[in-house]
């Protein structure tokens, strides 16, 4: 038994050294959970952190993620050292109440009637969009719409 051990411990230290596993992966994991007591419908990745053609030392890019009900397309660009602007638009068009999660805490916005919204400065990081059912929206939302965790 002890040889298997030995054997054991040699393979979990080499996955460790070549492989380690991300320093904040415990934190991540932590943060999607967050939402597993919620009902809400997760929306799908569309397109990818694509560079959206800024110019100059700035970097932009973009993300579509679409459910049954809606899309919301983000442009993300940097605003500082370590900070983030995301600019987003919801379609259909609606005054929806959106939430960016972040490990940090909650940001609050409210999309204008076109489904325009913007969070100006989020630390880069990861982060979630969530879009909630808003009284009187023309987006008949019957629940919460959220994008999966993405690294900004």
């Amino acid at each position: 038994m002890t040889d298997d051990l030995t054997l054991l411990r040699a393979v979990h230290d080499m996955y460790d050294r070549l492989d380690p596993p991300p320093v904040d992966l415990a934190d991540r994991v932590l943060f999607t959970l967050e939402l597993e007591d919620l009902e809400f419908e997760l929306m799908r990745l569309q397109e990818t952190l694509l560079p959206a053609g800024a110019r100059g030392p700035e970097t932009a890019s973009t993300v579509t993620f679409s459910a049954e009900s809606l899309t919301v397309m983000v442009t993300v660009s940097d605003s500082g050292p370590q900070r983030r602007r995301i600019d987003g638009w919801i379609a259909p068009g609606g005054a929806l109440r959106v939430e960016l999660r972040t490990p940090r805490g909650v940001h609050e916005t409210q999309a204008d009637a076109d489904g325009r919204f913007a969070f100006a400065e989020v630390p880069s990081g990861l982060v979630q969009i969530m879009i909630h059912p808003t009284t009187g929206a023309t987006v008949p939302l019957h629940r919460p719409v959220v994008t999966p965790p993405v690294q900004l």
